[in-house]
């Protein structure tokens, strides 16, 4: 998704100021028959819910919530700064990965996710900086890698691409997630042929994914592969009246043959 790379508009504290919290650990249980518990847990699970469509903005109020109930939860604090992130709002993230590090000083990927903010918001010392902190602590995640690949990749491609493997082989479980941020940044740099086998394994894994569907429609169209228009109406019927799939299945190019023709 080029646009989410792009510099966005950012208004600031608009969404830090609203996401404070007191501390106190808010978990209760729903006991009402027949009804999900509304914990942490059950919050986490709807951000990669939305996550999964391509919706940062609903994803980033179920991690607000987690925290809301337990602000130790690390995942939601890492959550919260990679959908700022997606959204465009690059500076608050970096605001956020900051105020979580003074809780989680020694997590790696809390200096990654910084790095990664840092990178789209064109502070490309500062990104180098925070990727190589995040290295330094040692016992690197997938997301480390991932970081690390996104900032390499516009001064050395080999370099990046080492990343994205390093980050897939440290994915474990959750290796069709990884594959498919990966795919996200080659497609990104304009890699799409590579882009696309990972993301055909992607849907294959989550055939529910509005955003894995979407991305790979993407690639397929840039290339004029006729299968982009069916990929694209598949993370529409995944996720009704989406403007970015929208837009991208209208813009969708003909294939080879297609054209051909027409000349």
């Amino acid at each position: 998704m080029d646009a989410d790379f792009k510099k966005g508009f950012y208004k600031p504290m608009t969404r830090f100021s609203q996401l404070e919290f007191d501390g106190a650990d808010k978990e209760k249980p729903n006991e009402q028959i027949g009804e999900p518990v509304h914990d942490t847990a059950y919050y986490y699970k709807e951000a990669i819910r939305c996550r999964l469509a391509g919706d940062f903005e609903l994803a980033l109020r179920n991690y607000s919530r987690m925290l809301e109930m337990n602000n130790m939860r690390f995942e939601g604090w890492l959550g919260q700064t990679l959908m700022l992130i997606e959204l465009g709002e690059y500076a608050e993230a970096a605001i956020w990965a900051n105020k979580a590090l003074d809780l989680f000083p020694q997590q790696p990927e809390l200096y990654a996710a910084r790095a990664v903010a840092y990178h789209r918001d064109l502070k490309k010392a500062d990104a180098i900086k925070s990727s190589d902190t995040a290295i330094d602590i040692g016992n690197q995640s997938a997301y480390v890698w991932l970081s690390r690949a996104e900032i390499m990749y516009p001064r050395k491609h080999s370099v990046a691409e080492n990343c994205l493997s390093k980050a897939i082989s440290a994915a474990g479980k959750e290796g069709a997630l990884v594959k498919l941020e990966a795919a996200r940044i080659m497609k990104h740099y304009g890699n799409r042929h590579a882009a696309i086998e990972y993301l055909n394994e992607v849907v294959r894994v989550f055939p529910k994914s509005a955003l894995a569907w979407y991305e790979l429609g993407c690639c397929q169209s840039e290339l004029g592969l006729s299968a982009a228009k069916a990929a694209l109406e598949q993370s529409l019927i995944l996720r009704p009246r989406w403007n970015a799939a929208e837009n991208a299945l209208a813009k969708c190019k003909p294939s080879f043959l297609k054209r051909l023709f027409r000349r």
